[in-house]
């Protein structure tokens, strides 16, 4: 091996200079560092500056750090072992150096007795939720996302995990259901976080788990967080929460999120001994959305073509869905959505110790009348509806922001319903403003913020259409759904769901 291959291995002795945003590079550059696969784009060019001698120089801020520890050397002294990630061609990638301390800048880092330890005080800055070195349960549906699933999570996610020294334990689900098996019957002293490799499947089967314990999840609720890294067809959760749906960007995400408390929805359907309740973390959906998402499952080798194909039948075909809704609203207009947004935007609830009261349904069930507050919408909406949807979550794919005024623990769902009194240039004018999250400001979309509703569809073949529970299939009969307010303990960053057109 040559001297020079030597001089510029990443693994050769890198000085650095203690910063307040993280580690300065003075005696190389990232470029190399990394060699030609570092990519010239926005995060590297953040990444490096000029000294004033005009020396290219490199920062490693503290949120790309991922481990530190002190190295043993013979030959130096104050010898580290650094990763951190970086910006490749690709996508982002964990790099280790062993670095030299050699200067702290004493008008920026201000070292006690406390955080003399460098190590420590670097690990603490680069992990400002204190989430160092968690235990996590890694749950991987092998046949998700066309199966990739396990593709995506050894070349994406492990490595990354393997760098910060995370506690890992894997398991692959066997069959439909069984993420909720893994959950009802869970150790939950074991692990920090679940990390569901997967779509948002095994989330839905995750919080159904828990629920099925014997306390109805109380205690897991309060100890484990349960998030979502990208390895499935829909990734709802981890672009709501860590911003991408890129597997290796969504990991470092999941790192340094903090502990924040999400609502989910009770979902309840039949009455007496068939009455059962469901937790839904993400979304309730009837018409033409639902039927062409799980009506073309059959279709699922063309990809995300086949929904796209299927509402644009629905919509030519100006299908309805008649129903009864009746709902008990905190809003009345969408001047009182953004109100509502504006009010609980960036209100940190905290993280409550969850009590048994809070597992208990408030409203009486489908076998009873609503409650005399709740308003029943006019027949000229119901009778002619062709989408109702409500969620939880702002992004329920990476190209479709359905929800945008979504919150973490508001304390209510946001519901959207459109008719067939829009023409099929209004619907489709609409559906292709989803992406951008304008949809709702249209005046022929009713948006609402609501703590509970009850739908009774109206369908003369309702075994021909679908409603679907966070994705999945339930039985196209009455259902009635009510707020649960900050059960879930969840992963945020800043406490809040990424930007939406409401945020921005």
């Amino acid at each position: 091996m040559s001297t020079e291959r030597l001089i510029y291995s990443p693994r050769h002795l890198t000085e650095v200079t203690l910063e307040e945003g993280g580690l300065r590079i003075t005696d190389q550059s990232l470029e190399v560092l990394h060699g030609n696969d570092h990519n010239h784009n926005f995060l590297s060019t953040c990444l490096q500056t000029y000294s004033k001698s005009g020396n290219l120089e490199s920062h490693i801020p503290f949120k790309n750090i991922i481990w530190c520890e002190k190295a043993t050397s013979d030959d130096y002294q104050d010898l580290y072992e650094l990763a951190y990630m970086y910006h490749s061609s690709q996508s982002l990638k964990p790099e280790t150096i062993q670095i030299q301390i050699k200067s702290i800048d004493p008008s920026q880092v201000h070292l006690t007795s406390e955080n003399s330890d460098l190590s420590k005080y670097i690990l603490s800055r680069a992990y400002k939720n204190s989430l160092i070195s968690p235990s996590i349960l890694v749950i991987i549906n092998p046949h998700g996302g066309q199966g990739n699933a396990v593709r995506i999570y050894e070349q994406k996610i492990l490595p990354i995990l393997k760098e910060a020294h995370v506690n890992i334990t894997y398991k692959e689900t066997k069959y439909q259901g069984h993420g909720m098996e893994i959950a009802k019957t869970l150790d939950i002293n074991s692990y920090d976080i679940i990390a569901c490799c997967s779509g948002d499947g095994i989330p839905h089967e995750v919080i159904n788990g828990f629920y099925q314990r014997p306390d109805k999840g109380l205690e897991a609720f309060n100890k484990i967080a349960v998030t979502q890294l990208p390895c499935g067809s829909g990734n709802a959760l981890t672009l709501s929460t860590h911003g991408s749906n890129d597997a290796s960007i969504a990991t470092l995400n999941m790192l340094k999120s903090q502990r924040g408390k999400l609502d989910l929805m009770a979902v309840t359907q039949g009455s007496g001994d068939k009455e059962k309740t469901s937790l839904s973390f993400l979304t309730q959906c009837y018409g033409i959305i639902a039927d062409s998402d799980i009506g073309t499952e059959h279709l699922r080798w063309m990809g995300p073509i086949r929904f796209d194909l299927g509402v644009t039948y629905k919509v030519f075909k100006r299908s309805k869905y008649p129903c009864d809704i009746y709902v008990n609203s905190v809003t009345e207009s969408k001047r009182d959505v953004s109100d509502h947004f504006d009010q609980h935007y960036k209100t940190n609830t905290g993280l409550k110790t969850l009590t048994a009261e809070e597992f208990e349904l408030k409203y009486p069930g489908l076998d009873k009348s609503p409650p005399d507050d709740w308003i029943r919408l006019p027949d000229a909406t119901s009778a002619n509806l062709n989408i109702l949807y409500v969620g939880k979550m702002p992004y329920v794919s990476d190209d479709a922001q359905f929800f945008p005024a979504a919150l973490p623990n508001d304390g209510s769902m946001d519901m959207i319903i459109t008719d067939t009194n829009m023409s099929i240039i209004e619907t489709t004018s609409t559906l292709l403003s989803v992406s951008k999250g304008t949809h709702v400001y249209s005046d022929k979309v009713h948006h609402s913020k609501i703590l509970s509703y009850r739908l009774v569809p109206k369908l003369t073949k309702p075994e021909n259409h679908y409603i679907s529970i966070d994705g999945e299939n339930f039985p196209t009969e009455a259902l009635q759904v009510e707020i649960m307010p900050g059960i879930l303990t969840g992963l945020l960053n800043d406490g809040n769901f990424v930007d939406t057109s409401f945020s921005k």
